[in-house]
């Protein structure tokens, strides 16, 4: 019995110590996984001043996260501290003595700050239209109808990226790179520019997260880096877009740049589209910025895709203006009748211009909608590949506003406008010329280009059109190289309109099913009465 019973004590004690052991060796292993995944600290040496301030800030608890931020950022690994950036002068507009402290500090680092390391960023960065608010462009009666107190949170706040600061510096760096980690990533993340490139005026987040680009963006996320370096020359390091990407970052043709004008080739958010002139001293023309946008467009798309691409949203810009010009036509007649009226201040100044916004009546706002709201989203959706922003969220507002002007001007004793109105004619809603393009980007679409009122009714449609887009072409508006791809185009029309391809076959087992479906909805719904008697007798 007491044999059996050290052989059971034997045993317990083996598996306790090796049940030690196995613990012990979890542990370790543990251990070394949290070491592998978990981001290591980094050690930060803050000395002389800079340890006062890092001191003062974590025993009062002053904007300690800050602290934490910057200790995680390139500054502080290359020993770039607090009064490094925040130093500040007698006389500066921003300097102040810290509380309990001997030493000014300054409450507002500017780009001038900035461009003691990063003297190339800034310099681009004040030549683009970043840099370029509306602060010399804003009209006076925006704070009327907005009143004062609403764009501080609102306009200001977006378009403080622009600052004019005392110094004489202009910009704001952490618009787009946080403050105090100054994260290329976060400044990558298309969201980040999607704080101010929002809303009903500028929606380009929302436009990039419909594209393509947005939704390879989305599927791919979690496994991109986007604290990459974009110098010297190298291939794009990540398979999608972000903002930056064609923007601003770099590949095997382009340098980097923080002008983000570089590379555009259309003022596109203007009243107007019209090619760019900005800084064309040193950018070059219009030609020159849209050939560093097809240099990086083509890191991942065909050169004729991006031709064909360019040249529809190019002629929608073209076609924008046509539209344009109705509206402002017919407020300036409006306003010449006496039908529609400009408000002037105290000061004899107007403030409201039907030529440019006009806010009080009907026709002004309407145009001004279709400029800043629908036209600008019937442009840039071309630009960005949203299809919705440049159709329902565009097009189709415009033609909505259209459509109210002139009823708006019948209904007040205009007899044009009554005449347009009373007219039965589909083409009353083009009263403008056209431009257009044999077919798209996308392929061949045998049946697509069969239906439309235009080209059945108008033998002469596509000559009309061949004659305005050269005439753009001969003032400038659209280059040589697309001249000659619009033509390849029209002289090929019927392959690229799909016209001279018989798909009748195909198309007959679709219109087939298609009068299925009609005669069941008629069924079901339009000619389905209920027994009851209904509760209100017309």
């Amino acid at each position: 019995m007491s044999e059996n019973n050290n052989s059971l004590s034997t045993q317990k004690l083996l598996v306790g110590i090796f049940s030690i052991l196995l613990l012990i060796i979890l542990i370790i292993v543990a251990a070394v996984e949290m070491k592998q995944t978990r981001k290591p600290e980094l050690v930060v040496d803050v000395s002389g001043v800079n340890k006062k301030c890092v001191d003062c800030h974590i025993q009062k608890g002053v904007a300690v996260k800050a602290i934490d931020s910057w200790k995680q950022s390139k500054h502080a690994q290359q020993n770039i501290s607090c009064i490094d950036c925040h130093t500040a002068k007698k006389g500066d507009f921003d300097a102040f003595y810290c509380p309990e402290s001997d030493f000014l500090v300054a409450r507002h680092p500017t780009p001038n700050d900035c461009a003691e390391c990063h003297e190339q960023q800034v310099r681009e960065f004040s030549e683009s239209k970043h840099a370029h608010q509306f602060w010399l462009i804003k009209n006076a009666d925006r704070a009327v109808f907005e009143n004062p107190i609403s764009t501080r949170n609102g306009c200001e706040q977006c378009h403080n990226i622009g600052n004019l600061w005392p110094d004489g510096s202009v910009g704001e760096c952490d618009a787009c790179h946080a403050k105090h980690t100054f994260s290329k990533a976060v400044a990558r993340q298309p969201e980040t520019c999607g704080e101010c490139h929002i809303g009903p005026d500028h929606p380009q987040i929302e436009m990039y997260l419909e594209s393509k680009h947005g939704n390879i963006f989305r599927s791919q996320e979690k496994k991109l880096d986007l604290n990459y370096s974009s110098k010297d020359n190298k291939p794009i390091p990540i398979d999608v877009p972000v903002c930056t990407t064609c923007h601003m970052d770099g590949n095997e043709t382009q340098p980097m740049t923080h002008n983000v004008s570089a590379r555009l080739g259309w003022e596109s958010q203007a009243a107007w589209s019209f090619r760019t002139v900005w800084l064309d001293e040193k950018l070059g023309n219009w030609e020159m910025k849209r050939s560093r946008m097809e240099s990086v467009c083509k890191s991942c798309h065909a050169p004729d895709f991006i031709e064909t691409y360019f040249l529809t949203a190019d002629l929608v810009n073209l076609q924008y203006n046509e539209i344009r010009r109705v509206f402002v036509d017919w407020n300036k007649k409006l306003n010449k009748k006496g039908l529609t009226h400009t408000l002037i201040g105290k000061d004899g100044k107007p403030y409201s211009d039907p030529t440019l916004v006009g806010w009080d009546e009907v026709p002004e706002y309407k145009m001004y909608y279709a400029w800043h709201h629908e036209g600008r989203r019937f442009r840039m959706g071309a630009e960005m590949m949203a299809a919705d922003y440049t159709q329902w969220h565009g097009i189709w507002e415009i033609q909505d506003d259209l459509v109210t002007m002139l009823t708006w001007a019948a209904e007040h004793g205009d007899k044009e406008a009554k005449k347009w109105v009373e007219s039965i004619d589909p083409i009353k809603f083009a009263p403008y010329a056209l431009y257009d393009i044999p077919g798209n980007a996308w392929g061949i679409n045998a049946k697509s280009n069969t239906l439309p009122y235009v080209y059945k009714t108008y033998p002469d449609y596509w000559e009309r059109i061949k004659s305005n887009v050269k005439a753009a072409y001969d003032n400038n508006l659209l280059s040589e190289k697309q001249w000659l791809a619009w033509l390849k185009r029209f002289e090929n029309k019927e392959h690229y309109l799909g016209t001279k391809y018989n798909v009748d076959s195909t198309f007959k087992i679709y219109t087939d099913r298609d009068d299925l479906d009609t005669k069941a909805f008629k069924k079901q719904a339009v000619e389905f009465k209920l027994p009851g008697n209904p509760f209100w007798i017309w």
